[in-house]
């Protein structure tokens, strides 16, 4: 129950305080809806608030939080539930977008659970958890970093992190209507990696195939 009354807590202090001072904008949402300019994909992680890490404001992002920031690869599968490929779809052909950034973290869960299940994929016991987390697989298959750990077969779980994320930025670009507006230049993809120890935030350099200072 302490966990749900500092909720409720901080519900108070956010309408009391942020959102007297922020009605005119909330007003003006409810009249025009959303313009948001970047789609931004991030892990569920608890530990992780991209919203707090980037500074934005209601309005700026169309948000997207799965378990380890994964993007499947396009697939026309009408039984299948596309809840981030619908999502994706809604910002680029509706929303219009013009950024989509992906960003992963060190001590990230789900990449931890795809280096335990790569050879056993009921060592979780999950039901859930270690099918989703076979899109991070494709990253041991084809490693996008140049991390020799990683081409050696040793896995270290920030080289994984990283190359999971080059993964879901080449997984976006299976979306011909991603892809088309890629090579029109009217859509930009980022890759981000945020270190929980050190607040450091490095981005990816297709040029150079690694993660380096933003």
């Amino acid at each position: 129950m302490k966990a749900i009354a500092k909720l409720k807590k901080g519900y108070q202090h956010f309408k009391a305080n942020y959102f007297e001072s922020h009605r005119a904008d909330f007003e003006n949402f409810v009249k025009e809806g959303q313009s948001p300019r970047t789609l931004l994909i991030s892990c569920s992680d608890s530990r992780v608030d991209p919203t707090l890490i980037l500074g934005t404001e209601p309005g700026e992002v169309f948000a997207v939080r799965n378990v380890g920031n994964l993007v499947p690869p396009h697939e026309n599968d009408p039984n299948h539930y596309h809840g981030v490929s619908s999502a994706l779809e809604y910002a680029v052909k509706v929303l219009k977008v013009e950024n989509i950034m992906i960003m992963g973290h060190a001590q990230c869960g789900a990449i931890q659970a795809a280096i335990d299940t790569e050879h056993n994929p009921d060592k979780l016991g999950t039901e859930f958890v270690h099918h989703w987390v076979d899109i991070a697989h494709e990253a041991f298959k084809n490693p996008c970093c140049c991390a020799e750990s990683i081409k050696s077969g040793n896995r270290i779980p920030r080289e994984i992190e990283q190359a999971s994320i080059v993964n879901s930025l080449n997984n976006l670009m299976t979306f011909d209507f991603v892809a088309d507006r890629v090579e029109s230049k009217e859509l930009k993809i980022y890759g981000l990696h945020f270190d929980l120890k050190t607040g450091e935030l490095s981005a990816y350099d297709r040029k150079t195939g690694e993660f380096g200072p933003l």
